[in-house]
């Protein structure tokens, strides 16, 4: 055992981990109107492996709340050895956040650098309207699309490294009921169920000709390479955005 990571606490202790544009604040946002529930967010970022550490303790240290945890993308863990360390060590329970619309997932992360240059946010609130969806030039979706899937790989490879089996939470799954899956998590945390609703909503349509002002000249720019494939249409998600118009 490592000698400072000490289990104080007798709730249960989670880590929220994700690519990025996954529902995450929306999770996090949700779980934290849950009285027995203390949901932080990336408190990771911006600090050396030392701050860390140390944050990880504050927050897993003593505590009255029935379950306490954060979220992190891996690319914000200065130690990831020390991070799968604490997973054992403090018995967390995983829960992985994944979007296979891989599409989706990298005009999401192209449209949020749009809204956070524009506004200092990452995010749309509930009262808010989606971002109004821009044409997006053919590199600039390859490499969003790239960086997507190896950031995904690299989150694969870390979970699978620390012999865990993560609780899975689909984008998808989100959209079609988000009231289920809030439940289901509550369930899988052992928290006494409340109803509990996000404020946290959707920055990007996910009806990719609103998404996307020129999608059908991207298609076709893509068409017969490496990227084909990702413009194959999602059912759950089309389904999703069929039934809200």
């Amino acid at each position: 055992m490592i000698p400072w990571l000490r289990r104080t606490t007798t709730g249960t202790r989670f880590l929220i981990l994700f690519p990025g544009r996954t529902g995450s604040s929306w999770l996090v946002d949700g779980l934290a109107r849950h009285p027995g529930i203390r949901a932080e967010g990336e408190m990771l970022v911006g600090r050396s492996a030392v701050e860390q550490r140390a944050e990880i303790v504050r927050l897993y240290g003593r505590s009255r709340k029935s379950a306490v945890g954060f979220k992190t993308k891996l690319k914000d863990v200065a130690d990831p050895g020390h991070l799968g360390a604490c997973i054992e060590e403090y018995d967390l329970v995983v829960l992985l956040m994944r979007r296979r619309d891989l599409l989706r997932l990298a005009i999401s992360r192209i449209n949020a650098r749009r809204l956070h240059a524009a506004t200092g946010r990452w995010n749309v609130r509930s009262k808010d309207r989606p971002v109004s969806g821009g044409d997006v030039s053919v590199d600039e979706l390859v490499e969003a699309l790239a960086a997507c899937r190896d950031d995904v790989a690299r989150l694969d490879d870390f979970v699978a490294s620390t012999g865990v089996t993560p609780f899975e939470i689909e984008y998808a799954d989100i959209l079609a009921g988000p009231s289920e899956v809030l439940e289901r998590v509550q369930e899988k945390l052992g928290v006494d169920p409340r109803r509990v609703v996000s404020s946290v909503a959707k920055n990007t349509s996910e009806r990719l000709s609103s998404a996307v002002g020129n999608i059908d000249a991207l298609r076709r720019e893509l068409s017969g390479g490496p990227w084909e494939s990702v413009f194959d249409v999602d059912p759950v998600s089309e389904r999703a955005s069929s039934n809200a118009d």
